[in-house]
């Protein structure tokens, strides 16, 4: 097989190499092996083995993932997104697990514990040391968004009294410290001492001299609340993390900020309808996620019949039509919007190309099929009970399925199109999808309404 890559070899972004082996990669036989890529793939970094991993189904994910220099699966999977960092680690063998078990960093683990499964977790957890396992497991006992989990315990608090010189003979017997806090008997905040400054003053000076005020975090408190103790004027590097107004650690401002803009980068790019959806999760997922809105949108959807139905006397003999067909448009628009923000988001990413916006497409329209036939149900059962006729409960079926598979390839291929013709697809998407959804509905619905009943 020749080189997929070889003609990629002049790209200077690392990502447009990953972007132009992606189509002859997908081109590939599931039968066909990868390792004549080894040699081409094995010097990717781990940003390049997340986005390619990303950008493929999950089943040449498993395939690429035993290309994956053992020592840094690890570092990819910190790459990826949440959901599917869950997703690949869930699917992959127990020998593909404990590799990952024994290349794991410890101090990441506060950070990936979430998304790994707990016995991962757990054996991560008894390969450390006793001192070492007790700090983790106590991070963990926090939610990953509270300043208790990513705190450093390795700080040294001094009472007030003592001389510069004390200090800094406590600083050289320990290996490592964080930050110096000055406190009282009850070990309750004084203030914060730069260690700076304990080498720019005479021994002999007291450590209350040194000492700045500065302002406390909660060991319980929202790392986004948190945000507003930082000055942007001073220097601090560590803030003081309190319980019971005791300081028991401190908290890196790098890492309060890190953390911060990953969740608001989150937040931006991550309009799904469940937490944080995979490009390429599980059908049967996706599915069930996006089950739980569209059920919902179906109790606004009747009421809107309702509403309708008030007009009853007007409308005669093509009444029951008529209420129903804010229910037809409405489960298709919502629908079409589900796809089109998991669209919008890995364009955003830039984790959806040519090579495979087909593969999106196939897994959209069997998640729009499977809520589709199965809501459907629903509705032509409460339909054909509401208004005593078994033929307009399947008349209204029909147009939910075939209106949700409308949706499906709008939601898909509006955005895409969109972004080849430079138009904004966040600004534009929506009101295309929905005049789409709308004229397929009502055109399906009435028209077999309208040969049925008429």
């Amino acid at each position: 097989m020749p080189p997929l890559i070889a003609t990629a070899t002049a790209t200077t972004d690392p990502l447009e190499l990953v972007d132009e082996l992606l189509q002859p990669l997908l081109q590939l036989d599931a039968e066909e092996g990868l390792e004549s890529l080894q040699e081409q793939l094995q010097e990717f970094s781990h940003q390049q083995w997340s986005h390619l991993l990303e950008c493929v189904p999950n089943n040449l994910r498993l395939r690429l993932w035993s290309l994956i220099a053992p020592q840094d699966q690890w570092r990819v999977i910190a790459e990826l997104q949440w959901e599917t960092a869950r997703n690949l680690i869930h699917t992959l063998n127990d020998d593909d697990r404990r590799t990952i078990q024994a290349n794991a960093d410890p101090q990441d683990l506060i950070a990936f514990a979430d998304l790994l499964p707990r016995d991962m977790v757990d054996a991560i957890l008894l390969d450390l040391d006793e001192d070492t396992s007790e700090e983790l497991q106590q991070a963990l006992s926090y939610s990953d968004e509270q300043v208790g989990r990513y705190m450093q315990r390795n700080i040294l608090r001094v009472r007030s009294g003592i001389s510069v010189d004390a200090v800094l003979k406590r600083l050289q017997k320990r290996e490592f410290v964080t930050a110096v806090f000055l406190v009282d008997d009850e070990r309750q905040l004084l203030g914060h001492i730069p260690v700076a400054s304990l080498f720019c003053n005479s021994p002999e000076a007291q450590v209350d001299e040194l000492a700045e005020s500065i302002s406390e975090l909660d060991h319980e408190e929202d790392l986004f609340e948190a945000t507003n103790h930082i000055s942007l004027e001073g220097e601090i590097a560590y803030l003081p993390v309190t319980r019971q107004q005791k300081v028991i650690g401190a908290l890196s401002v790098a890492t309060l900020f890190n953390e911060v803009r990953d969740d608001l980068a989150i937040a931006t790019l991550s309009e799904s309808p469940s937490h944080e959806e995979d490009l390429f999760s599980p059908v049967k997922s996706a599915a069930k996620l996006r089950a739980l809105w569209l059920s919902i949108n179906l109790v606004t959807a009747f009421l809107a019949s309702w509403v309708i139905g008030l007009f009853e006397a007007a409308l005669q003999q093509v009444v029951a039509l008529a209420i129903l067909m804010p229910v037809v448009a409405s489960m298709g628009g919502i629908a079409g919007s589900q796809t089109l923000a998991v669209t919008l988001r890995g364009l955003a990413l830039k984790h959806i190309h040519s090579a495979n916006i087909r593969l999106l497409l196939n897994k959209e329209s069997l998640v729009a099929a499977i809520n589709g036939v199965l809501i459907g149900m629903l509705i032509a059962l409460v339909v054909g009970w509401w208004f005593d006729s078994p033929a307009l409960g399947i008349i209204i079926w029909l147009a939910v399925v075939i209106n949700n598979l409308a949706a499906a390839v709008s939601g898909t291929y509006i955005p895409f199109i969109l972004e080849k013709l430079h138009i904004d697809p966040a600004v534009a998407s929506a009101v295309i999808l929905t005049t789409v959804t709308d004229v397929v509905g009502f055109s399906i619905f009435l028209g077999l309404g309208s040969l049925v009943f008429l």
